[in-house]
């Protein structure tokens, strides 16, 4: 029987690509496993698999977890908080962005598992021209500490030899349970966060989570013979304004509290055009569709 073994199977994008794995997993339910950190699931994902309390600073027990199981394929979905573009980093956030996955890879590598772990479009400085995508192979350039440690994780999982996928994600979105992408766009059209304005030259490739975890059992499967980098995105670049205004459409909320305006003219420093290339990933996934927001409720 085929196992696959997710860890962080609690969160947001845990929690979808558990479901996703026992709709798709070609093991069945009885071939997956999910780890959580401190706090169980919903009755959904909850009954999709079988559940381990698992700290993953704790890499010995990371190691047993995984030689215990030996599964054919580990997905790393377990992230510590962070801040994203915003956050300060820190010796916790640097440990477990970098050296928690280098352990869970380590010993999927001893046992020749297919081992999937996340990365991020921050990877890149965002300072690309109008109509340009970031391909896999572009120099990367991080401009905070949470893109930083990634770049060092991605650095770090490429030395080992094995059949290693690092996915590059960007802004994900869950719309049932409401996921923090889309749970802030609603608080700033309720009117929750007071006036507000949301940048149009924000580039991002969203991706809806329960895609990405079809997308990311898909890269698990001993069918795929794909190793490195890919860009694990929707092909529809877009911006949070124009999120918001999908929103309102589909939720019934009217756009009182919230303005367009530009990131470049805000004083902040923050990546701008973040548009990854989908070429590649396109050609890796047989199954798979990551749809953009446009294709999803347009």
């Amino acid at each position: 029987m085929s196992k696959l073994l997710v860890i962080g199977g609690a969160g947001e994008l845990g929690r979808s690509t558990v479901l996703a794995a026992a709709r798709e997993w070609s093991g069945g339910r009885e071939g997956l496993w999910a780890t959580y950190h401190s706090t169980l699931p919903d009755e959904e994902p909850l009954n999709a698999a079988q559940w381990i309390q698992l700290d993953c600073s704790d890499h010995e027990a990371i190691r047993e977890t995984i030689l215990k199981i030996n599964p054919n394929g580990v997905i790393y979905c377990a992230v510590p908080k962070h801040g994203g573009a915003s956050g300060k980093g820190g010796d916790k956030v640097l440990s477990g962005i970098v050296d928690d996955v280098v352990a869970a890879a380590e010993a999927s590598v001893i046992l020749g598992a297919r081992f999937i772990a996340i990365s991020t479009d921050q990877v890149f400085d965002g300072k690309l021209s109008e109509g340009q995508c970031y391909k896999e192979t572009d120099e990367i350039s991080p401009t905070n500490p949470y893109a930083s440690y990634k770049t060092v994780m991605e650095k770090r999982l490429l030395t080992l030899a094995g059949p290693i996928v690092i996915c590059r994600t960007s802004l994900i979105l869950t719309m049932h349970p409401m996921g923090k992408g889309i749970e802030f766009v609603v608080k700033c059209l309720r009117g929750e966060m007071g006036e507000i304005v949301l940048f149009t030259d924000e580039l991002r490739n969203m991706t809806f989570s329960d895609d990405l975890g079809s997308g990311l059992v898909e890269l698990a499967e001993s069918t795929c013979e794909f190793r490195g980098v890919v860009h694990l995105v929707s092909d529809e670049i877009t911006n949070r304004y124009e999120l918001s205004k999908m929103l309102c459409k589909v939720l019934g909320i009217e756009m009182n509290f919230v303005k367009s305006g530009l990131s470049t003219e805000s004083g902040m420093n923050r990546p701008a055009n973040l548009s990854l290339d989908t070429t590649l990933i396109k050609s890796v996934l047989k199954r798979t569709k990551l749809r953009g927001v446009s294709e999803r409720y347009g």
